[in-house]
Parts: C-alpha cells; sequence; structure tokens
C-alpha cells in the first residue's frame, strides 16, 4: 500500500504567515534597508516553510537556508533578527518531522555548513563555529524531543484502545456465559414442568368418568404447569445464543437457601441468614434465580473478603420479593465491581424485570440489593 503525504492544513500556514508578517514589519522600521530586498528575503523562506510537514527533507532544509538570502540580496548581516526567527523554525521543523533521526541530523549539518560559510568562511575561530551550531541543532534537538513525546502518546493512546476494547470483550463473553448458563437452567425448569404436564395428563385420563375432582384437579396443574413452561420459553429464548446439550436435572429453589448458608459456614464464612416470607408458589425460574443470586454473592463474599461477617436477609412481599447481602469489612478488599459473579447476578434479575444495585458501604464493606417482582402468581 503506498503511503501518501498528509495535506497541507491551516495549521501548516500559521507559524510560516506570522514569521512573514513579523519579517514584514521588521523591514519598514530599519532605514536605509532596500524594502523589496528585505521583504524577499523573509518571504520566500516562510513560503517554502509552508511544507515543512509534508516532505521535511527539502522544504525544512531550504527554508533554514534561506538566512543566507540576506547577503545574497545585499542586506547587512546583523540588520534584520526575522531570518533567525525562520532559521529555527526550519531546524525545529527537521527534528519534529523527520522520521529517521540521521537523516534530519544530515540536513542540520547542512544547513549549519551552508550559514557559517556564508557568515565567516570554512575557517573560523571555535567560538563562532559553537554559535551556529547553536543556532540549528539546538531547535533541531527539541524538535526531536516533541517527536518523540507524540509518538509515545499515540502508542499510549493506542494502547488504551486496546484494553478497552479487550476489557469490553471480556464483559462480553462474561455475559454471554452467563446469559447460556441461565437459558440451561431455564431448559431445565421447562423440562420438569412438562414432565408434570404429562404426568398429571396420564391422571386425568385414569381419573376420565370416575372422579370429576381429581380430573379437575389434575387439569388445574397442567394448566399452572403449561402457563409456567410457557413463560420460561419466552425468557430462555431471550437469553439463549446458541444450541447446547443440557440434561434435565433437579434445580435447587429458594427454599434451599438456609442449606446453601450452612455450606457456606462450613467453609468459614460468618454468614448470617434473615428470612421473612413463605417460599411456596414461586414461579419455577423466579426460585431458582433466587438460590443462584444467594449463591453467587456468597460465593464472591467467601473469595473477596475473607474473614467479614455476611449478612442474608430474604423477605417475601406481595407484589416481589427482596434479597439483601451485606457484607462488613474483612482482611481485603469487598466485592469486586468489575466480576463476573455481579455480571451474572445483574443478567439474572434483568429477566424478570426486576431491579439490582450493588457498591461499597460506607462502613467499608459491600452491599448487594436485588428486588425481584413477584409478576402473575403461580
Amino acid at each position: 500500500m503506498e503511503r501518501t503525504r498528509p495535506v497541507i492544513t491551516r495549521g501548516d500556514w500559521m507559524v510560516p504567515a506570522a514569521l512573514a508578517l513579523l519579517g514584514v514589519a521588521e523591514v519598514f522600521t530599519v532605514d536605509g534597508l532596500p524594502r523589496v530586498a528585505g521583504i524577499a528575503s523573509v518571504v520566500v523562506p516562510c513560503v517554502v516553510l509552508v511544507g515543512r510537514r509534508q516532505v521535511p527533507l527539502v522544504f525544512a532544509t531550504l527554508a533554514a537556508m534561506g538566512v543566507v538570502l540576506t547577503q545574497l540580496f545585499g542586506i547587512p548581516e546583523d540588520a534584520l533578527t526575522s531570518p533567525l526567527l525562520i532559521l529555527f523554525a526550519g531546524c525545529f521543523a527537521l527534528g519534529r518531522h523527520v522520521p529517521t533521526w540521521w537523516r534530519g541530523a544530515v540536513a542540520v549539518a547542512v544547513v549549519d555548513l551552508t550559514v557559517h560559510w556564508q557568515e565567516t568562511g570554512l575557517a573560523a575561530p571555535l567560538a563562532d563555529v559553537l554559535w551556529v551550531a547553536s543556532l540549528t541543532f539546538v531547535p533541531w534537538f527539541f524538535g526531536r524531543m516533541v517527536r518523540t513525546h507524540a509518538e509515545q502518546s499515540a502508542l499510549l493512546t493506542v494502547q488504551a484502545r486496546q484494553l478497552v476494547e479487550e476489557q469490553r470483550h471480556v464483559a462480553e463473553r462474561a455475559v454471554a456465559d452467563e446469559r447460556r448458563r441461565i437459558a440451561r437452567e431455564l431448559h431445565d425448569v421447562i423440562a420438569h414442568s412438562v414432565s408434570v404436564m404429562v404426568v398429571q395428563a396420564g391422571a386425568a385420563r385414569e381419573l376420565l368418568g370416575r372422579d370429576d375432582e381429581g380430573v379437575a384437579r389434575s387439569l388445574d396443574e397442567i394448566q399452572r404447569s403449561g402457563r409456567s413452561a410457557l413463560g420460561e420459553t419466552g425468557r430462555m429464548l431471550g437469553l439463549l445464543r446458541e444450541d447446547e446439550e443440557t440434561d434435565v436435572a433437579p434445580q435447587p429453589s429458594a427454599a434451599d437457601i438456609p442449606r446453601l448458608v450452612d455450606g457456606f459456614r462450613g467453609s468459614g464464612l460468618d454468614v448470617r441468614l434473615h428470612m421473612d416470607g413463605s417460599n411456596e408458589g414461586l414461579p419455577a425460574g423466579l426460585d431458582l434465580s433466587l438460590y443462584r443470586i444467594v449463591e453467587e454473592g456468597l460465593t464472591n463474599a467467601l473469595k473477596h473478603t475473607p474473614g467479614a461477617r455476611v449478612v442474608v436477609s430474604y423477605r417475601r412481599r406481595a407484589d416481589r420479593v427482596d434479597v439483601v447481602l451485606e457484607s462488613t469489612s474483612g482482611g481485603a478488599p469487598s466485592l469486586p465491581a468489575g466480576g463476573h459473579g455481579l455480571v451474572g447476578m445483574r443478567e439474572r434479575v434483568a429477566v424478570f424485570g426486576g431491579s439490582f444495585s450493588a457498591g461499597p458501604t460506607d462502613e467499608g464493606g459491600f452491599l448487594v440489593d436485588v428486588r425481584m417482582p413477584l409478576g402473575e402468581p403461580a
């Protein structure tokens, strides 16, 4: 792929235009100076300086060497100071815009020899040599420093963008993995509901014509299980991203939370449980998600807050279920805000249209607050 030269922008004109205006104004302030020659000696190098960014080795070098025009046009050496500014700008551009340092250094050396020869000839005292070198190599050195800093800043910007992109991909993968996990669990719930429907349908067939009340109860159970399975199917289809084989297995529920808490106590976690309200009649998917949310919160607490105390509060209301996990400060930072556990909790709550919040407390602990709407009662 052929590399294109940058186009000339407004910024390329600003510095040369300012130097040209300054030089023209200076020409009119010096008595006895040929006006046309003086103006040409400052305007011509400034026009050439416009291309310093596009082809620096050519235009910046020629602009810097334009200081010799003052002598060629019959202008006294110390009559104008603006050519020195043009010299500085040209040498600075050689350091700023030439990619390889040695090419720019060679160009500055050519400028240095040209100016040195124009002013004093090749045989000159060492002091004069050092003076001319300072007028050329010092601006080039600062230009080189600016270029190095700009390249480092550009590299850091690219690395920062790559890091943000990688973090975004990691977060997306975590969300996708958690959604597939939830979908597998909902698949199990649906399979259980369908199994109940099959069993109840068989029972209703056996009782048909002999026990009308038993048939009615079986049909009610089939209707309830069918509605539950239909609702869970809709949620699963909204989450599932790819087909995966799943095994039908019994799933835990909110009623198993006390057993879950006891298991974490046995692992060394100081956890207390407060449960208010019944667990009966919860939708199967919601029932499972409540258990998983508590499990995920306690797992995070065990991993990231060793020695902390965790209080789990479960409260069944008329229209929703509230679950709050609060940990005190332990020997290590509290639950990480960027962990995949919190991502999973947030996804589970979002499936049922609930609200989720998590963050550090004023006392140095961590608080997870979940509110899950019950929707249509089972």
